[in-house]
């Protein structure tokens, strides 16, 4: 502002004597008051209030949900399997499987060796008798 002394902050005098020059005064509080009373500038703030209202319960539910999902994400992070879990999953399946089928061919020669036994005690008499006969 203008002023006798440029380092002195400007005066009310001052600032009459600049305003002078303009065609319109410079507002005052009261004036600044008069005018946030009106109507018309109610009317256009009041849909600005309604959605900076809604924009802030929007962002707040947002932000629940955003919070949500870093808990499940951390959840999971805690909860989810490694490739190294995976593989010692895989690794034990391999072995187990490898097991199950050497019972299983042991157990289709353990059949096998059964069937000749059976053969055998059936032909057990027949045998039995040929040799009494040769004595």
């Amino acid at each position: 502002m203008i002023s006798n002394d440029k380092n002195l902050p400007a005066t009310k005098g001052d600032l009459e004597k600049m305003e002078a020059n303009f065609e319109t005064k410079f507002a005052t509080k009261n004036d600044l008051e008069k005018f946030v009373t009106k109507e018309i500038f109610k009317s256009e703030i009041e849909p600005i209030k309604k959605t900076i209202t809604r924009l802030e319960k929007a962002v707040g539910n947002n932000t629940i949900e955003i919070l949500n999902i870093k808990t499940d994400i951390r959840d999971i992070k805690e909860t989810m399997a490694t490739k190294d879990d995976i593989n010692r999953i895989m690794n034990a399946i391999d072995a187990f499987a490898g097991e199950a089928k050497d019972y299983r061919r042991k157990d289709a020669d353990r059949g096998h060796i059964l069937m000749e036994h059976h053969d055998k005690l059936e032909n057990h008499e027949s045998r039995v008798t040929a040799l009494e006969a040769k004595k």
